[in-house]
């Protein structure tokens, strides 16, 4: 017992000193013999002279000594290209170089928020909320075919099905050379992977600010060799809808997101409004409510109306709508603002006003605009979607 005791401590020393913030635990990272920090925590070393933290995006560092040839391909890094215009779609810059969260909420302004939160649902949200899943044949054939599917991917697929009837129950699929559907934040491509099945003729344009692994355009062009799918690497708040051809040629354009992570979908609506194109649609579904920003988001004149149109209110707004997607159970609590309301529920009414006040901002710019639970909360609990026709 005394050996395994000796070994569990050397490796305890052998291990980084420094203490994750979120995770709120010791780096696991080994370390050199004499060092205190691994490679990646080096800078938090009083005598650390070698590395520094990345000018493009402070989540990671670099040797000071690689500075110039890591600026040239780092993943953070703004391309230079004639449809990146930077800040073109942002208030107050790239997330990526500010705070995320612009600060968190106070006990007592939680508590005040909490009320507001349950009567505007059921004054003004309540009755726009929509419930509807929709389904399409080619996805629902290819969930059938496939009883393999681990649960994480059938959900995915049940999402897609649920999109793509959607799409075609209004007329919105790209069907011709002259129609186009841009997809933000597309990630891996399977979206759009699957309504280029449904209608291959249509062109397609795909944004990530990020690069993928095992896209789903490589499945996609493999089956049709013909398909026209086309990918830009640009974090929406920087990039110029109008500098792109195939959307510039387009006679009816229609926009998609699926799970847009915090300020991107405003980020991503003001695109749409700052190209100067005619987007006949835009089909939004966001996520991650608790990553949006004051400064960024669009729905202020809803807000203003409820009087939730202010730092403070918004900051504990956007700490509730947390709690409809981070596992907590409703359970009764005798002080504090989880006595007043279920926070479970509470953080799906947040979620909801927040997108409430985007289809309005939608509406002020001319959008006929429809709030729709399309999944069950089962499926996923980020299941709004936010349908804007022109």
């Amino acid at each position: 017992m005394e050996l395994d005791s000796v070994k569990q401590q050397q490796q305890q020393n052998a291990c980084c000193e420094y203490i994750l913030p979120i995770k709120k635990r010791r780096c696991k990272m080994l370390v050199k013999k004499g060092n205190r920090f691994c490679g990646e925590h080096s800078i938090h070393d009083q005598n650390n002279t070698d590395r520094m933290v990345c000018p493009n995006d402070g989540k990671h560092t670099i040797l000071k000594a690689d500075l110039e040839i890591h600026l040239t391909r780092c993943n953070s890094r703004i391309r230079d290209a004639e449809y990146i215009k930077i800040d073109a779609n942002s208030i107050r810059g790239e997330t990526k170089r500010t705070d995320k969260i612009d600060r968190r909420a106070t006990e007592d302004e939680i508590c005040t928020t909490v009320h507001k939160i349950w009567k505007c649902y059921e004054t003004d949200v309540m009755d726009r909320l929509i419930v509807e899943q929709q389904r399409n044949e080619l996805v629902e054939q290819n969930i059938a075919q496939n009883s393999d599917l681990n649960n994480t991917k059938k959900k995915q697929l049940y999402q897609i099905s649920s999109i793509l009837g959607h799409i075609e129950s209004t007329g919105l699929l790209p069907t011709c050379s002259k129609s186009c559907m841009f997809e933000l934040g597309a990630g891996k491509g399977q979206l759009a992977y699957w309504i280029s099945k449904a209608a291959p003729n249509g062109n397609y344009i795909l944004m990530d600010r990020s690069g993928s692994r095992n896209k789903f355009d490589t499945a996609a062009f493999r089956e049709n060799p013909n398909l026209s799918m086309k990918r830009f690497r640009c974090s929406i708040e920087h990039m110029d809808l109008s500098k792109i051809d195939e959307l510039k040629n387009s006679e009816k354009i229609l926009a998609i997101c699926k799970h847009f992570c915090g300020s991107a979908t405003d980020a991503g609506i003001r695109s749409l409004m700052n190209s100067g194109l005619q987007f006949n649609a835009a089909l939004l579904i966001p996520c991650c409510h608790h990553k949006s920003r004051f400064a960024e988001y669009g729905g202020h004149d809803f807000l203003e109306k409820w009087e939730m149109n202010d730092e403070a209110s918004f900051a504990a707004l956007r700490y509730i709508a947390s709690f409809a997607t981070n596992g907590a159970v409703d359970t009764e609590a005798t002080e504090g603002w989880k006595s007043i309301h279920p926070p479970l529920e509470l953080g799906r009414r947040a979620k909801a006003i927040l997108e409430i006040g985007r289809a309005i901002w939608l509406e002020s710019v001319g959008f006929k605009t429809r709030v729709v639970e399309y999944v069950p909360p089962e499926v996923s609990p980020e299941n709004l979607l936010i349908l804007a026709l022109k």
